[in-house]
């Protein structure tokens, strides 16, 4: 930056920076769905195993909280939602960080530690996880989790790896360099502008899906 540059490099630059920082900011709110709704489905598993009033709720547990959510106004947390979160954090429950196994109750955790500790294991936004939630193959999983976040796929790319099972032409080729090479063609690169359109990131937000929303 010490050099001098001309005012078409300097718009330039900023329209780069603005870019990217706004990406940065798309993904960060991403990031936190992942945590909260991981959060979620711990609390509703500890519910089930160990609720003093479990019984009393049953089968209905998860439509009366999503009952109460719509009350209170959270969105994002339909009885099919809830479910997901439960199915999200049994896949993964293996993050728990030696703060929650110390923990009797998620009630006398330090949330705000938490959830900061929980950013850091998560390198994928909500989508994603969506997308390799019926990955029953723990291996395979964390193997698209890594390709994923390491080569920046687009959920649309990741969905395309998965039909192509990627992780089992891997396993089952010799020549592994070439089908990485073959695995990258087609992929989709999102902008910050096509992230904010992601309607769980809306959902999340609390704001109302558009046609389209406006670029500045």
């Amino acid at each position: 930056m010490s050099e001098g540059f001309d005012f078409e490099r300097l718009v330039e630059l900023c329209q780069r920076t603005h870019e990217e920082t706004r990406r940065s900011a798309v993904r960060a709110i991403d990031r936190s769905l992942v945590v909260r709704n991981w959060l979620f489905g711990w609390y509703i598993v500890e519910y089930e195993q160990s609720g003093i009033d479990r019984a009393e709720y049953g089968a209905q547990l998860l439509s009366r909280m999503a009952h109460r959510f719509r009350k209170a106004g959270i969105r994002g947390a339909s009885a099919t939602s809830l479910k997901r979160f439960r199915q999200f954090y049994r896949q993964r429950r293996r993050i728990r960080p030696t703060l929650l196994d110390q923990s009797r109750h998620p009630s006398s955790l330090s949330l705000l530690d938490v959830i900061a500790w929980l950013r850091g294991r998560f390198p994928l936004g909500w989508s994603h996880y969506i997308a390799l939630l019926p990955v029953t193959d723990p291996d395979a999983r964390h193997f698209y989790e890594i390709e994923a976040a390491d080569n920046g796929w687009s959920v649309r790319e990741l969905k395309r790896q998965l039909d192509s099972s990627l992780y089992q032409r891997l396993a089952l080729s010799r020549d592994k360099h070439e089908v990485r090479r073959l695995a990258r063609d087609g992929q989709v690169v999102e902008k910050a502008s096509d992230l904010i359109k992601d309607p769980v990131v809306l959902e999340f937000l609390g704001l109302e899906e558009k046609p389209a929303y406006p670029a500045h």
